[in-house]
């Protein structure tokens, strides 16, 4: 009685391993996905990594995939390195032509945009500067109107704004009120030109 065999021929593993080389070129697309996506949307070294990470955890999900559907969820090195050199193939032909001819569509619509929105930002630009000045003149505004509600006002009974019972001292303020615009300094200022 034959039972399954659990070793692949020599046949098999060929065909897996063409099979690996082959697929190794959907990884290449997918890698250039990303190169696009870098090209449109500059990014930090941070940004980078974990788009690298995404790409690492795409291909093992991939290999995973392949391994289970193709293998008999038997996996093999050679699987990783069909596709790195289907990868190295496509990279070398096809990804490097493709890459140029993206990035000089890229670097095309990029000066599109920028011709198209230049205007607008100028403009959007100018609109948040004066709304700037506008917040800015106001913070220092109110700056100074909290430093004055402290200087606390002069105790003195002579000045109008203190309140007393006493009738006569009353009218003895709005005598000197009245006298205080005809004083000698006032007079001398006048008299300089000041106002």
């Amino acid at each position: 009685m034959e039972g399954l065999e659990s070793f692949f021929t020599w046949s098999e593993q060929l065909r897996l391993f063409l099979l690996s080389c082959l697929f190794g070129i959907p990884v290449g697309i997918v890698f250039d996905l990303f190169r696009v996506f870098r090209m449109l949307i500059p990014h930090n070294k941070i940004a980078a990594a974990a788009e690298d990470l995404i790409f690492f955890c795409l291909y093992g999900i991939f290999l995973m995939c392949f391994t289970v559907t193709e293998a008999r969820s038997e996996f093999r090195f050679y699987f990783c390195i069909g596709n790195f050199l289907g990868f190295a193939l496509y990279f070398v032909t096809v990804g490097s032509a493709v890459t140029s001819v993206l990035r000089k569509i890229i670097m095309f619509i990029k000066k599109i945009f920028a011709m198209i929105f230049r205007p607008v930002v100028k403009k959007f630009v100018l609109i948040c500067e004066k709304f700037r000045a506008f917040f800015v003149r106001t913070l220092q505004n109110l700056k100074i109107d909290k430093k004055n509600s402290k200087t606390p006002l002069i105790d003195n009974g002579d000045l109008l704004y203190n309140r007393n019972n006493d009738i006569k001292k009353n009218l003895n303020i709005r005598k000197n009120v009245k006298n205080f615009g005809s004083s000698k300094g006032s007079k001398k200022k006048k008299e300089k030109g000041h106002v």
